[in-house]
């Protein structure tokens, strides 16, 4: 699978997940899953064993699957490049996160609480510019004397998190709250420099490709001469010796009876250090093609990407020309704050807003949620939210909470109407999961 199948595949996994910020998710009621949001909110129960519990999250600023892929007569799917380049800005994120979270045990002993959990992440984000997807939809004729930036950036993340969380009620008013974590990378592929254009001269019609451009991989990529292959694979590694760090901080302070104000920093300082199987690839070349007028409209035939035209076959990984060596690296990952307020107004129901902001590769991106919590009936609980996040402002939450007995099933989302048809979705995240209360 070539590299720039990227954004095809993980466009393709969706339709088998059907697609964090977890703004619904932060005020689900006794519920221990709430405390990835916050460390310091707690259940009731001094015993909680959080059974599986699994989250997804789909972000794409131009364009949701429906919009870019058909299916064709033989039933497969081809690209409707016309449509996805309608979509597109200037600069362009796809954001894919799906984490399943195994095991979770809560305890509480007088006013000290032990928080113990594990969970598999997979993170992806791809950034690129217009231009990538229009010179690969449309080729290079209609930039005949322009420079055209094709550089894409990519992180791609898998790792093993396993938690340690530690809270203690200083009084009846504040709760705090510490959450150490340590990391086992799985695979990753991330891009460290990414300028890479390409210049069509109208004189000959020659095509020059300029790079300066750096891909760390660890597993999931490989290279080779026929350019570089995807090997998913790889991921099904256990715990490995590429270790990482991550600390979570949450407090909750309650200045009034009915008035809770919870802070939180979630994966503060989250780095994972990858030495087993890195690989860094270097590309800083200038190379220079002869009357070649590049057509990559067909990009997609099979599982594999083919990249030719009538007068030259072309292989765009190998364009890049790049060299290969061994070596560690690091990569950061995304670290987020929760500062929210909940008012309790009656016994069934009660008011909360929330600020959301998170970090990544100097990039701050904020939500805010607005939302009622009601309990229904003595096993049922819902809330409803509204949100303004990834820059749209028709996200309308849910979350739902049903107890039986010691079993308390719960569902979240930020953008109900997308959870229920997700290849319309552009937006929309999830979480549905089990716990066990004594």
């Amino acid at each position: 699978m070539k590299y720039t199948a990227l954004i095809i595949l993980t466009f393709l996994s969706l339709r088998s997940v059907y697609a964090q910020d977890e703004l619904s998710l932060h005020f689900l009621p006794d519920n221990i899953t709430t405390s990835r949001t916050n460390p310091a909110l707690l259940p009731e129960k001094d015993l909680v064993i959080g059974l599986p519990n699994v989250g997804f999250n789909l972000y794409h600023s131009s364009g949701n699957f429906n919009d870019i892929f058909v299916e064709n007569e033989n039933d497969g799917l081809d690209i409707n490049f016309r449509n996805w380049i309608n979509e597109l800005s200037g600069t362009n994120q796809l954001n894919v996160n799906l984490e399943a979270e195994t095991l979770r045990f809560f305890i509480r002993r007088g006013k000290l609480g032990i928080n113990i959990n594990h969970e598999i992440r997979f993170q992806s984000f791809f950034e690129y510019p217009d231009t990538y997807i229009k010179f690969i939809g449309e080729g290079n004729a209609q930039y005949i004397g322009q420079q055209v930036n094709i550089g894409p950036d990519i992180q791609q993340d898998a790792f093993h998190a396993i938690g340690l969380g530690l809270s203690y009620e200083i009084n009846d008013k504040i709760t705090a709250a510490v959450r150490p974590k340590i990391l086992f990378g799985i695979g990753n592929a991330s891009t460290i420099k990414k300028d890479a254009s390409i210049f069509t001269a109208e004189e000959f019609y020659q095509t020059t490709l300029t790079t300066d451009y750096q891909i760390n991989s660890t597993g999931i990529l490989n290279y080779n001469d026929n350019g570089f292959d995807f090997d998913f694979e790889s991921l099904d590694q256990g715990f490995s010796g590429n270790t990482g760090f991550a600390l979570d901080f949450g407090v909750q302070i309650k200045p009034i009876e009915k008035l809770a104000i919870n802070i939180s920093i979630v994966d503060a300082f989250a780095k994972i250090n990858w030495k087993k199987d890195a690989r860094i690839y270097e590309s800083n070349t200038t190379n220079t093609l002869n009357g070649v007028d590049i057509d990559f409209s067909k990009i997609l035939q099979g599982d594999s990407l083919v990249f030719t035209n009538t007068a030259d076959t072309i292989n765009f990984d190998n364009l890049f020309d790049f060299t290969a060596r061994d070596a560690s690296y690091s990569t950061e990952l995304p670290s987020r704050v929760y500062f929210s307020a909940a008012f309790q107004l009656t016994d069934r129901f009660s008011l909360h807003g929330l600020f959301y902001n998170e970090k990544f590769r100097d990039q701050n991106r904020q939500a805010y949620s607005l939302g009622v919590q009601a309990q229904l009936h003595k096993i049922v609980n819902l809330g409803i939210n509204y949100a303004y996040r990834f820059n749209e402002a028709t996200n309308i939450g849910l979350n739902a909470t049903f107890r039986f007995g010691p079993v308390q099933l719960f569902a979240a989302t930020d953008n109900i109407i997308y959870a229920l048809q997700p290849l319309e979705a552009d937006n929309v995240n999830g979480r549905v999961g089990l716990n066990l209360l004594f």
